[in-house]
């Protein structure tokens, strides 16, 4: 693990766990769009979602998350800094996402984040999002999300 001052650490912790309650918080979807930068890459592939460039993209995607889903809760553990060098860093953890579809259909997921984040300012903001399965995925992943 990279040499890191601990506030930065524990700023990047709070980034990783920040966008859990933004995700979560359905129906609010400008915070979440403001976590990422403009040019933010999603790759959500490993898990059957799209790869998502820029804003207009991960817009479409969260949007229609949001309009199909009537519940979120997702808990993040397993934090690591994987590279940090002042202005930019890497990081993971392990995630359980939990969801109910509006027409009552649920989904519990255990992945893995990758985030990669750059400073702006006093702010770090998200710029490359992946997600990887840790155990194998749910059918109703599928179900739920597979039109996307």
């Amino acid at each position: 693990m990279p040499s890191i001052p601990l506030e930065t650490r524990v700023a990047l912790q709070d980034q990783m766990t920040e966008y859990c309650y933004l995700v979560d918080n359905i129906g609010e979807l400008d915070p979440l769009l403001d976590y990422f930068t403009e040019d933010a890459v999603l790759d959500f592939s490993a898990i059957g979602l799209p790869f998502m460039n820029g804003r207009a993209d991960y817009r479409k995607f969260y949007s229609e998350v949001f309009e199909n889903m009537s519940h979120h809760t997702h808990y993040l553990t397993n934090f690591r800094i994987d590279a940090y060098d002042g202005d930019s860093a890497s990081t993971r953890a392990y995630v359980q996402g939990m969801g109910r579809a509006n027409d009552g259909n649920e989904v519990l997921v255990h992945v893995r984040y990758t985030m990669d984040f750059v400073r702006e300012g006093d702010q770090w903001k998200c710029r490359k999002y992946n997600i990887y399965p840790g155990m194998p995925l749910p059918a109703s992943l599928d179900e739920i999300h597979g039109d996307r």
